[in-house]
């Protein structure tokens, strides 16, 4: 017994259902209270709340009324296993895609996911256990037949002396005949109430030959069992009729020398058994038509190919002649007969229907909310069939709207020659396939619609890096020359002027210095993305060690101490790096306070990321405070106080975002400050 039956006996599985749906609501509604403001934002935690803590409700749900369903309570474990499963088989992915790198939080993508697996595998653990329960009564009931069939051989065989005692008991033999036949193959005894059914009166067959009792295709499948029967053999065998199947069993009556004098022949209407067998291998294969589909919407992005293939799949799988996909045009008022199958040549893509006739099918089912189904389109008062279901003699069908009632896509239409009716369990099938093929629709859309957002937001980028590149660059000349005819005045005049008239030409040679400084910044801000080199594997200990030497003499003059612990190998822009590095570490030497300034470099792995910080231990800021320094010309302390363009922090950021990370801080004030951002490993290019 493998460790997961052993759990199963020894637990019981409704039991194990619960106990997960009730771990699954704790965690759901605990872990993410926990975490919320360290590891989890708020609205991160709203969704491992619901998704986590609904599925385990809906475990407790499903395991609380399994009792009150047709699932036999042997079954219940089936269900469980389904559910550890699925949870097992997510759990292994995560795991796969953790070691793989890519997996950025894989408690909560675990908690989520993991839920949401149970909650799948208890809806295809119900199904099973449902399929098994029916099979287990007619496992059972078929049981009982044949203990019934081998108590009635072994009376026969006991009374073969009597023929009265074997005209007794064939003839109260519940839903079956019993027959006798003789070396000859002729009928010496036949009984029972089945025959009735058949046409054939017990007292004609008495004395007839089977070659001359029934027509030929019957004789054709019997005889070969009964001239086998002759021969010591016991046969088991099933004869079909357009109405009725049967199942007969034969065996030989021996003397008390062995030889065979008889024929015992057993047989039984089994009709209802064959077509509920039949009606349970048709929703089985109802339902892996609707699953493979699903998977298919999944991985294709070609719809009709995928409205093709539902078209193929739903024609076989109702035993039908035609499936039909019609995509409505509200402008034209029409439908178009986008896919199909059994349609003549030509018509699938250029065939239209009418959306808008007050008596048309097509119409009725657009302002219908539900499928509708014509067992006789002859007989039918509510519509009448458009020419494209009359010219191919079409007189039964199901049709459903694919999308929402209100705003429906198209149809979805399954049709036959034969009047006929439908079961509940083929209109859900056709509705199930309808829902897959406007999902695929609606994804489709979404991706287009979001592909058309990023270009889109992708040139509009574009616009805007060219403008400010321009501006910047345009303001450089003007900018140079009101400089530079300050700085002359000063020379020639400076004696001219008064205290009052020096301290103004000061600040007007320091605010153009600053505004040069600022349109340098809004330079380098803007060519983040146009000047940057392609990214590649970087070690960032000699990135930071490029950036300490360019930072020399500003840490010498402020007798900073810097200490970094080892650094990983990432993918980027070296140069870039290195001008995020000149930034924070620039800011945390000049935002020190009054004590020389002390600066920490560190790297850890989160995930599938590598998270670099930089700390020091300067006057730090209020924690409000720190989403607002890294937008553009963003300052906290006056020029008087703290040089500094503004643009420094921001640049940090797009550069960080342009290697597909991000950038936080975390500070208090008088308590220092933290900036992290992260970077991919080495070899995870970033489009």
């Amino acid at each position: 017994m493998n460790p997961l039956a052993r759990f199963h006996s020894a637990f019981g599985g409704r039991r194990a259902i619960l106990a997960l749906g009730g771990l699954y609501a704790v965690i759901g509604v605990s872990w993410p209270l926990t975490q919320v403001g360290e590891a989890l934002s708020s609205s991160a935690a709203i969704i491992v709340v619901v998704l986590v803590s609904g599925s385990g409700l809906v475990l407790l749900y499903g395991g609380y009324g399994l009792p009150r369903t047709d699932i036999q309570p042997r079954f219940f474990t089936t269900i469980a296993s389904w559910c550890l499963r699925a949870i097992g088989v997510v759990a292994s992915i995560l795991l796969f895609i953790y070691l793989a790198g890519q997996l950025s939080d894989p408690v909560n993508n675990f908690l989520i996911l993991s839920a949401l697996a149970g909650v799948a595998g208890f809806g295809a653990g119900a199904y099973d256990a449902r399929a098994k329960s029916r099979t287990y009564v007619l496992e059972q009931r078929n049981q009982e037949l044949q203990d019934t069939q081998a108590e009635l051989e072994e009376t026969l065989d006991r009374l073969a002396a009597s023929e009265q005692r074997y005209r007794t008991l064939t003839e109260n033999f519940p839903n079956g005949a019993v027959a006798l036949l003789d070396t000859e193959l002729r009928h010496t005894l036949v009984a029972g109430n089945a025959l009735e059914e058949t046409g054939y009166d017990p007292t004609e067959l008495q004395g007839k030959r089977v070659q001359d009792a029934f027509p030929p295709e019957v004789v054709d499948v019997v005889e070969p069992h009964y001239r086998a029967t002759l021969e010591g053999e016991s046969t088991v065998f099933e004869l079909e009729t357009p109405e009725q199947v049967f199942e007969f069993r034969t065996h030989p009556l021996t003397d008390e020398g062995g030889r065979v004098y008889a024929v015992l022949v057993m047989s039984q209407d089994i009709t209802d058994r064959k077509r509920r067998e039949q009606e349970l291998t048709d929703r089985i294969r109802q339902q892996q038509v609707v699953a493979d589909l699903g998977q298919l919407a999944l991985e294709t992005d070609d719809l009709d190919e995928l409205m093709h293939e539902a078209a193929q799949r739903v024609r076989a799988a109702l035993d039908i002649e035609y499936c039909k996909v019609l995509d409505l045009d509200p402008q034209a008022d029409e439908l178009l007969l986008r896919q199909g199958v059994g349609w003549k040549p030509g018509l699938v893509g250029g065939a239209t229907v009418s959306a808008i006739e007050a008596d048309s099918q097509a119409a009725y089912t657009l302002a219908s909310d539900r499928p509708i189904i014509v067992e006789d389109l002859k007989s039918e008062t509510r519509f009448t069939g458009p020419d494209l279901l009359r010219n191919h003699d079409v007189r039964s069908g199901i049709s459903t709207i694919i999308g929402p009632s209100n705003d429906p896509w198209g149809i979805l239409g399954a049709h036959d020659t034969d009047p006929q009716g439908f079961s509940d369990e083929d209109v859900t099938f056709v509705q199930s396939v309808a829902n897959v093929i406007a999902e695929a629709i609606e994804r489709h859309q979404y991706q287009h619609e979001l592909e058309q957002s990023v270009t889109s937001l992708r040139e509009s980028n574009k616009r805007l890096e060219q403008f400010a590149y321009a501006a910047s660059h345009d303001l450089q000349e003007p900018l140079r020359m009101v400089s530079s005819y300050l700085q002359l005045i000063e020379r020639r005049y400076g004696d001219a002027f008064d205290e009052d008239g020096e301290e103004y030409l000061e600040f007007a040679i320091g605010g153009a210095d600053r505004m040069r400084g600022m349109i340098e910044g809004l330079l380098a801000y803007s060519r983040v993305e146009t000047s940057g080199e392609p990214l590649e594997p970087v070690d960032l200990e000699a990135v930071l060690e490029n950036a300490r030497e360019d930072l020399q003499v500003q840490i010498s003059r402020s007798d900073a101490t810097m200490a970094a612990e080892s650094l990983p190998i990432v993918e980027g822009d070296h140069d870039q790096l290195r001008q995020v590095f000149q930034n924070l570490v620039s800011n945390a030497i000049q935002y020190s306070g009054d004590e020389p300034p002390s600066i920490h470099v560190s790297a850890e792995r989160n995930g599938s990321r590598w998270v670099v910080s930089v700390r020091d231990d300067g006057i730090g800021m209020d924690p409000d405070e720190t989403d607002h320094i890294f937008e553009v010309f963003s300052r906290l302390h006056s020029r008087t106080e703290y040089e500094g363009s503004g643009i420094g922090l921001a640049v940090c950021e797009r550069i960080v975002e342009r290697h597909g990370g991000e950038i936080w801080a975390e500070s208090e004030p008088d308590g220092g400050t933290t900036v992290s951002f992260t970077l991919p490993p080495a070899g995870e290019h970033i489009e």
